[in-house]
């Protein structure tokens, strides 16, 4: 009995479900100058904030499969305008859309903006630190209530947020304890990632266990080099 049941092979990847960008601004009048895209990453992940990017100036390479090219472009991410941006990387992803012109309003109005990301400036020391102070303290005959307890945080910014680093405020946390952990906001850094945890897929293989030798021993030849 024929079955019309579809059967789909292999793995759906989420960041498929666009075009690349050369692939939309070839096919527009001076290669979209002006028209608004936005990738299907930014829409799943903060639906509520609008990001996209206004074309300025489009370079491409001209090579054979439109991967490759320079676009400048005035970058709004999650409403906050970060001005200028030249994007040459990750261009070859089908993921990104083009905004209609019905539906430029609807991102350029839009009024809601992502929060400022506040961290705070300093940290408690660790436990072992903080003893080998106050034992230094005590072999120099100072007071152990001298020893600062906590330390200047400088942060080290993920390139992948670097373009976040205006919006990132660091103040003195109103509640001080024995670890950072319990100190910083955790809904401020989870919403960096917005509806999408990052995840790492692990490859393995489908079948039963098997042992295959990489080396036979009744192969192997030892030849004796001839005394010259």
């Amino acid at each position: 009995m024929a079955s019309n049941l579809i059967r789909f092979v292999g793995n759906h990847d989420i960041s498929s479900e666009g075009k690349f960008l050369w692939e939309i601004l070839a096919q527009l009048r001076n290669f979209g100058v002006g028209r608004l895209v936005t990738k299907n990453e930014w829409t799943r992940k903060w639906p509520n904030n609008p990001s996209y990017m206004k074309i300025l100036r489009a370079e491409p390479g001209m090579d054979r499969w439109m991967f490759e090219g320079k676009v400048y472009a005035e970058w709004v991410f999650r409403g906050k305008n970060l001005g200028v941006y030249e994007f040459s990387k990750d261009l070859n992803r089908s993921d990104w859309r083009l905004v209609h012109k019905h539906q430029e309003k609807s991102y350029t109005s839009s009024t809601s903006q992502m929060e400022e990301i506040v961290l705070p400036d300093s940290f408690p020391l660790p436990p072992l630190q903080l003893h080998f102070s106050q034992k230094n303290a005590q072999k120099n005959g100072l007071d152990e209530k001298v020893v600062s307890r906590r330390a200047p945080l400088t942060l080290s910014i993920d390139p992948e947020f670097e373009h976040l680093k205006p919006f990132i405020k660091q103040v003195t946390p109103q509640t001080k304890s024995a670890s950072i952990y319990e100190e910083v906001d955790k809904k401020a850094l989870l919403d960096l990632y917005g509806n999408e945890l990052p995840f790492k897929v692990e490859a393995w293989n489908a079948g039963p266990a098997s042992f295959q030798p990489r080396f036979s021993s009744t192969k192997m030849r030892v030849e004796e080099q001839s005394p010259k």
